[in-house]
């Protein structure tokens, strides 16, 4: 049987929910401001990413969540607010830290599992975010995963997109990774995974623009995840 394994947050599981508590605790401020609550999400989850990677890679490895809490007063300055403790609060960090368990997948999550399933692919996780997190991702989205599927990079003390995470998961399935996918919606995910040996498939649910003339060009290139879906089918289709 085929293997796949799939980026989790960002590309199975949308950050809709976050975005939506900072607007409901940070909104009016945020308005005052100038601050667009959008914006500052995804500028305070890019700094969460790079420092989770960079602590990795320097041998202090942290989980993700305790960096991007720890981050929070920190984006705040670099948003153009003078005092940030003053402006927000700890109450404030724990409400919207609150809602990454509120997380819920995408609309084509489900029939992409199932066309995948249904064409005899089994189906990973690999997840910088703790096991318990994401399966409660699925439960609450109506998604069938095994636990034993899902791999958190907490468990191997490492995070992506160092190669040992990739070589990890290549050990953990049944095929090598030369005959299975790897999908994502982050191209530094899908260019690691492909310099790992994996055939690589990316969808522009999150990033939108693959820029691929840093990031290279993966084995995929999809839209939505019915599309990612079809698009790895027909490819393993052509390799049998």
């Amino acid at each position: 049987m085929p293997d796949i394994i799939f980026d989790i947050v960002g590309t199975c599981i949308s950050y809709e929910k976050v975005i939506e508590g900072i607007e409901t605790r940070m909104g009016e401020r945020f308005k005052k401001s100038g601050i667009d609550p959008r914006l500052f999400f995804f500028f305070w989850l890019a700094g969460c990413e790079r420092d989770y990677s960079y602590l990795s890679q320097c041998g202090q490895y942290q989980p993700f969540q305790k960096v991007f809490k720890s981050t929070f007063y920190r984006s705040l300055f670099f948003a153009g607010v003078k005092d940030p403790r003053s402006y927000a609060t700890d109450d404030d960090l724990e409400f919207i830290y609150g809602e990454w368990f509120k997380l819920e997948g995408r609309p084509e999550l489900k029939q992409m599992f199932q066309m995948l399933r249904d064409n005899g692919f089994t189906i990973w996780c690999l997840t910088d975010a703790s096991h318990e997190r994401v399966a409660g991702y699925f439960k609450r989205s109506g998604v069938e995963m095994p636990s034993e599927n899902l791999i958190s990079c907490d468990s191997i003390g490492a995070g992506k997109p160092e190669k040992e995470v990739y070589e990890f998961i290549a050990k953990k399935i049944p095929s090598s990774a030369e005959n299975a996918f790897f999908a994502a919606a982050h191209m530094w995910d899908s260019c690691a995974a492909k310099q790992a040996g994996f055939i690589t498939a990316w969808s522009s649910v999150h990033e939108y623009d693959p820029c691929t003339e840093i990031f290279g060009t993966p084995d995929i290139l999809a839209t939505g995840l019915v599309d990612l879906a079809e698009k790895v089918i027909a490819k393993y289709k052509s390799l049998k």
